[in-house]
């Protein structure tokens, strides 16, 4: 009878495991993954044990972009745990956290953040620095999705100060940095945020990262678009998508929402028309109906002036919350119709940018 593994050892190897998702060391996760289903089932029976391999499956999940697969053994993972009678910290910290992950991806960022605090309540009798910077990194970026820029610069500091100290971590330091920029270019401190976008392009080029190279590029791109250098925009943008770890991923897709909306705004419209065409057919493959409705919208403005796909565009981003684009996007409308001497619609747009922004701040309010 062959002898079962030790729960000890299995939970080395889920530790294993969790370590190289969290590095971005995907080559080594899939890797570790593989020989511990393998392992599965010779295993001595436990269930929390398959619970947090279940989580960390999830986790990997969204490493690996595997989006619609990730929401399935999420919904999985929640009847599981409703059918235990208890389970240690470490994994009720692992389930509110991954819940977080879970509201996160859905776009729902006030509950992700609900469903971290309740997590925080775990974290506290977790010793592990690095879980910490995990943490706060996950809350810096919730805070800055509904512009809470000062929380969201608080934990995006504290990531940074535990991820800088182990080079083991130098990819999360590198987004953390980012993340940095992205709140101090909201607040409008263009030469600080920019500073941090370079300081991230400098150490991810030093680490021959190109996934966070395309990253910092499409950064430093959106820092030129809100002070209006549509030509310095559009060479970011570029740079990024020359990338191929970046141009294949899913933010390849926002790239090139961004330099086609630039170009759009720069009246280059034949090229625009070009990013159009492949933007739109990839986020149709990716089944991002976000960037979809995105495309639809800067095309039906700019190319083809129809108000009405304009506002169905509009509507589909307002069944999703996404009150933030909304804001963005609605006060381009508006500046594009006064630009062309529509005072109606522009007046008009320049109120759906404002009511944009209250709907942020009712959000906000939903924090518990």
């Amino acid at each position: 009878m062959k002898t079962k593994i030790a729960y000890e050892e299995v939970a080395k190897m889920l530790n294993q495991w969790y370590v190289m998702i969290k590095r971005h060391e995907i080559s080594q996760a899939v890797s570790i993954k593989y020989d511990i289903e393998n392992q599965l089932p010779n295993m001595e029976e436990n269930q929390d044990l398959l619970l947090y391999f279940n989580l960390l499956d999830y986790r990997h999940k969204l490493l690996t972009e595997e989006f619609a697969a990730s929401n399935r053994l999420f919904e999985d993972i929640q009847h599981l745990k409703a059918d235990m009678q208890s389970t240690d910290d470490m994994i009720e910290y692992y389930f509110f956290f991954f819940a977080g992950m879970y509201e996160f991806h859905k776009k729902d960022y006030t509950n992700a953040i609900n469903y971290y605090k309740l997590a925080e309540n775990k974290l506290r009798k977790i010793p592990d620095q690095i879980e910490n910077a995990e943490f706060h990194y996950k809350m810096a970026v919730a805070y800055y999705q509904i512009k809470q820029n000062f929380f969201s610069l608080n934990h995006a500091t504290a990531a940074l100060k535990t991820f800088k100290t182990h080079d083991d971590y130098i990819q999360k330091a590198i987004s953390s940095e980012m993340i940095l920029g992205a709140n101090k270019l909201d607040l409008f401190r263009f030469d600080e945020a920019e500073k941090h976008y370079k300081q991230a392009l400098k150490d991810a080029m030093q680490i021959e990262n190109n996934t966070l190279i395309g990253m910092a590029h499409h950064n430093l791109g959106l820092s030129c678009v809100s002070r209006g250098l549509l030509n310095m925009a559009e060479t970011h943008f570029k740079e990024a998508l020359r990338l191929q770890d970046h141009e294949e991923s899913v933010y390849g897709i926002h790239s090139i929402f961004e330099l086609t909306h630039v170009l759009y705004k720069s009246e280059r419209f034949h090229e625009a028309r070009e990013w159009y065409k492949k933007g739109f057919s990839r986020a149709k493959k990716a089944g991002e109906r976000e960037y979809l409705s995105k495309f639809r919208l800067i095309h039906a403005l700019y190319d083809e002036y129809d108000s009405l796909t304009v506002e169905h565009a509009l509507e589909y981003l307002k069944t999703i919350n996404l009150w933030t684009d909304i804001a963005e996007l609605t006060l381009d409308i508006a500046l594009f119709y006064k630009k062309n001497g529509d005072a109606k619609h522009a007046a008009e747009y320049f109120e759906e940018s404002h009511h944009a922004r209250d709907q942020i701040l009712k959000r906000t309010e939903e924090l518990k």
